[in-house]
């Protein structure tokens, strides 16, 4: 009788434990359905670490397995399964990387990858994402979804608070790290350069900066300043402050208007006090492409200048004008950690031609770490017609030449 109690108490412990390891006791229809309504929609992530082998084959695992179901329709009750808590993307050479989704805009996506650091890739190479961090996707309409999410060969499948939602690839416009938090829109540069000579001529020349862009799903505004004073054989000759401001509205993958746009710039030695142009209009992204990227901007605006000392100034002070500001911007992705950015912008001032101006800036920046960057900057000023200087006997150039050798840390 022992032995019978024996036995049968060790099958129904060995029946616990298969059911366990195979999710419990079946249910009924309507106890499943029942379930179904009460128990939380809650991925399923690894809690664990897996190593890279295993990883792979995990990621695939589940990958599959969305593509399958993709096939007969997503219901908004399903539940993704992750293979991994980290992102992974393939790419057409059938290669998988591990890393951060940081954001993809103009089908170039930025991926943090931890042994090849940030990687900027045509999306257009890649052919899967598995993504179990929260994100932000923005489609064609305006649409926005904000959950984790999978991308196959022609769907975007994304699991949100009120469900599973699936929307074709083709509509995808960006993606941005994080999810509705404020803080995930913001990013900021600040820097620092310096230039001195020594010997002859006793100069000094240093640079402050600092550049902030809040980016959403659908808008971009960005604020830049930079100062610039310098002094040679113990005298000033240098103090220039220069504001940018930029706020884009994505209008399309291709097209963004420009509601806001300008530039405020005081030089002492230029015997500007402020020049103002505030101006609005629209662009386009002329080449679209991972490692280049090339937009033009116009429009019409307001040009105001206002002399620092107008006694030597046979002019009207201050003036108002009408300009057309023309502007370009290029980006090469030289390599992963290298990246050259050149910009050029003209205000065409039609009703005082002598006032046009120009600023074109070109900055290669070497990432040193994760946060810190190496940066050598070429600015250059120039305005057509400048006003004359107040101290008799000195000149005003037309051209300002400015090489910069810095360092900047980077958050966001």
């Amino acid at each position: 009788m022992k032995e019978d109690f024996q036995f049968t108490y060790r099958n129904v412990l060995l029946c616990l434990l298969m059911s366990n390891a195979l999710g419990g006791f079946p249910l009924d229809a309507s106890a499943q359905d029942a379930s179904a309504k009460t128990a939380p929609e809650q991925s399923v992530v690894p809690l664990e670490p897996i190593e890279l082998d295993s990883a792979v084959d995990a990621v695939e695992a589940s990958m599959a397995k969305i593509q399958a179901l993709s096939k007969s329709g997503i219901a908004a009750t399903h539940v993704i399964e992750f293979g991994d808590d980290f992102d992974w993307i393939q790419l057409v050479s059938g290669e998988w990387i591990k890393g951060k989704i940081k954001r993809m805009r103009d089908d170039s996506l930025e991926f943090d990858s931890d042994k090849l650091d940030m990687l900027n890739i045509d999306f257009d190479d890649v052919v899967l994402v598995h993504s179990p961090r929260i994100g932000t996707y923005a489609f064609d309409g305006r649409v926005s979804e904000t959950g984790k999410s999978v991308i196959i060969e022609d769907q975007v499948i994304i699991e949100t608070k009120e469900g599973t939602k699936v929307f074709p690839r083709s509509e995808l416009q960006s993606i941005i790290e994080g999810g509705e938090r404020e803080k995930d829109w913001w990013w900021f540069k600040l820097g620092f350069g310096l230039t001195l000579n020594k010997g002859n001529t006793d100069q000094f020349t240093y640079e402050s900066s600092f550049d902030v862009r809040r980016e959403d799903r659908f808008t971009r505004l960005r604020l830049a300043y930079n100062a610039t004073f310098g002094r040679t054989d113990g005298v000033q000759n240098v103090r220039r402050h220069l504001v940018s401001l930029e706020f884009n509205v994505f209008l399309s993958k291709r097209w963004f208007l420009t509601p806001v746009w300008s530039q405020f710039l005081n030089d002492k030695f230029q015997n500007i006090r402020l020049r103002a142009t505030p101006a609005t209009g629209g662009g386009v992204h002329i080449i679209d492409e991972a490692n280049v990227t090339w937009d033009f901007q116009t429009g019409i605006g307001y040009h105001f200048l206002r002399y620092r000392d107008d006694s030597a100034v046979n002019r009207r002070n201050p003036q108002s004008d009408v300009f057309i500001p023309l502007a370009t911007y290029a980006d090469f992705d030289i390599k992963g950690d290298i990246d050259l950015t050149l910009s050029w912008l003209t205000n065409l001032v039609v009703s005082t031609i002598g006032n046009t101006n120009h600023t074109g800036r070109a900055n290669l920046a070497i990432e040193l770490t994760n946060v810190l960057d190496l940066d050598v900057a070429f600015l250059f000023l120039r305005t057509e017609d400048p006003a004359p200087p107040p101290d008799p006997g000195a000149t005003i150039e037309k051209n300002d030449y400015q090489l910069i050798v810095g360092i900047s840390l980077e958050l966001g």
